[in-house]
């Protein structure tokens, strides 16, 4: 049987030889002068590539660190959160506000494929204690 290599985070995603090759090649230490200016040139480029003159992040952490950082940057413990949740993703949400913020965060699990509007949920939050 033949093993692919793939990349987990997102994934699993097929790589090809190439990005394979490029990251086995040499890095640069991050406190080098090389590794600012590249950084610089990347930020620089991602505002060009996004469309904006506002500042961007780039954070070293898989999509649920990001998820984290939003919690935990964004809210306070004993703030209400709303989640729904059809999935893994949301129950990711789910699970971070409750470690975050409360033991227990409202929030709606639905069924796949499904759609909800804002005032129905808003309205089965309000009658959660």
């Amino acid at each position: 049987m033949l093993l692919k290599n793939r990349l987990f985070t997102p994934g699993p995603t097929p790589l090809l030889p190439a990005a394979q090759t490029a990251m086995a090649s040499y890095f640069m230490h991050h406190r080098t002068a090389d590794f600012r200016a590249l950084y610089s040139r990347v930020l620089s480029d991602m505002k060009d590539f996004i469309g904006t003159q506002n500042d961007v992040l780039v954070l070293a952490a898989s999509g649920t660190g990001v998820m984290e950082g939003a919690v935990s940057n964004l809210t306070s413990p004993g703030d209400r959160v709303l989640v729904l949740t059809a999935g893994k993703f949301g129950e990711r949400w789910r699970d971070l506000a409750r470690a975050f913020l409360t033991p227990s965060p409202a929030w709606e699990p639905l069924t796949w494929m499904s759609t909800v509007g804002a005032s129905t949920s808003l309205s089965a939050d309000r009658k959660k204690p």
